[in-house]
């Protein structure tokens, strides 16, 4: 009861987060549950032809159902043997109940991994940033409102652990900036390797965050030397891209090469199918604005404007209902407009209450460390073209700024009561709407 007592305000904003996270993993299951616990077929046909959730893959089921090095090394240098304990896991599983087990060990990590990133975003707003319990817990809300934030709960992709890494990087930031003094080196170090090793630009997130702590209160040269440290993660996670590229990168293209070669042997229509995929990323390749295996579909020349209204504040947040979740590297148009004006609305509300939360926060170093985060991500995604055909699904990657923008907003309308009370009123409105949009898209596409 004590320990009940000191912790309510937390323990009531873990349940409230259990309660979401576990209803749509739990909806998830429900995706294709006969055709991916009993295949019928290989693992890869079950699972790659007839997973279709946005833009996001089907990797993260296919290699806890069966280990195969699938991700790209460049961009996950060590994601595929991060997940090698969860496919033994599996497999001991298949024997024991016969079915594939995948899906439900996917729904409890990655739910586990979802329930870690909404507490550090409570904490964050509760412990560093002096809001009272209850705004913060509807901040957090606001947070998972958002349409691909909220697929990262359930949605077998990389984005939910990088989400949860971010979101670490930023609460040891704030935790270091309020005590004055940098993140502690042991922490910084292990961060650095985990989230590298998860997807390669997340070092530039924890950089960032490390940087800010320091900035103005350490020289240069300290700040420069204390970056040095980096070499020693960066150096074993290069150790292990070189070992994995010489051994399982070697018997995976293998493997794959001879299952093709068996079956364009036997398939006329699939080896042509084949020649025209080679065609296509020929081409494709030749149009590539950089031609690096780091930084790949760059070739979208798209305006930027409309993708900005239409898919990085606009699919990220809210649900277009036509094309809903669609992958635009099947047949989902890269732009798709909302049917109504009150979608355009309720997304310039959204991004001038951002706006304004970013004037305010302008002096506070975690403003500065969210705002250079989302900098970073839209000089890749916007700049660069990077991943520009469906840049929604990357928005877990940067939304945080979102609701931490906000909260500077309400902490300075804080000052005016009437006028906090009309932004919280707001936002509420906000996120209760985004929330039953969202979801209902979400659970018709599933069921």
């Amino acid at each position: 009861m004590k320990f009940f007592s000191r912790h309510k305000e937390s323990l009531i904003a873990l349940m409230l987060g259990a309660i979401v996270i576990i209803a749509l993993n739990v909806l998830m299951l429900q995706y294709h549950y006969d055709s991916w616990t009993n295949p019928k077929v290989g693992f890869w046909s079950a699972f790659w032809n007839r997973f279709e959730i946005s833009g996001f893959d089907s990797y993260t089921y296919i290699v806890i159902s069966k280990w195969r090095p699938l991700y790209a090394l460049s961009r996950h240098p060590l994601l595929a043997v991060m997940l090698w304990p969860l496919s033994q896991l599996n497999a001991w599983l298949m024997e024991a109940t016969h079915i594939n087990c995948s899906i439900f060990i996917v729904a409890a990590v990655w739910g586990a991994a979802s329930l870690c990133s909404w507490m550090l975003m409570y904490k964050l707003m509760r412990n560093f940033m002096a809001l009272g319990s209850g705004i913060s817990l509807l901040l957090t809300a606001y947070f998972y409102s958002f349409s691909h934030v909220m697929l990262t709960i359930f949605v077998p992709d990389h984005m939910t652990l990088s989400l949860t890494l971010i979101m670490t990087a930023i609460y040891l930031a704030a935790k270091a900036i309020h005590a004055g003094k940098p993140i502690p080196l042991w922490q910084s170090l292990l961060l650095t390797f985990v989230a590298t090793g998860v997807t390669t630009t997340n070092i530039v997130k924890v950089a960032i965050a490390e940087f800010f702590t320091m900035f103005r209160r350490k020289n240069l040269l300290a700040i420069a030397t204390r970056f040095m440290a980096y070499l020693i993660p960066l150096a074993i996670i290069g150790a292990a891209y070189y070992y994995q590229i010489r051994t399982t990168q070697i018997e995976e293209k293998r493997y794959s090469e001879n299952i093709i070669r068996k079956r364009s042997m036997k398939d006329s229509v699939f080896a042509e199918q084949i020649r025209r995929s080679k065609a296509s990323h020929a081409e494709v390749r030749s149009r590539q604005l950089i031609d690096m295996s780091i930084v790949t579909n760059t070739e979208y020349h798209i305006d930027r404007l409309p993708s900005l209204v239409e898919n990085v504040f606009g699919e990220g947040f809210i649900l277009h209902k036509e094309y809903a979740l669609k992958d635009a590297n099947r047949k989902r148009p890269v732009l798709v407009r909302y049917d109504s004006w009150h979608y355009y609305a309720f997304e310039a509300v959204v991004v001038a209450l951002f706006l304004a939360g970013v004037w305010f926060g302008r002096r506070e170093r975690l403003m500065w460390i969210a705002g250079s985060m989302f900098l970073f991500d839209m000089l890749l995604h916007v700049g660069l073209n990077f991943a520009s055909a469906d840049v929604y699904i990357m928005t877990a990657h940067w939304a945080f700024v979102v609701p931490i923008a906000t909260a500077y907003l309400l902490k300075a309308a804080s000052r005016h009561s009437g006028m906090q009370t009309i932004l919280v009123g707001l936002i509420v409105f906000l996120t209760a709407f985004m929330w039953m949009h969202n979801v209902q898209i979400i659970a018709q596409h599933i069921l």
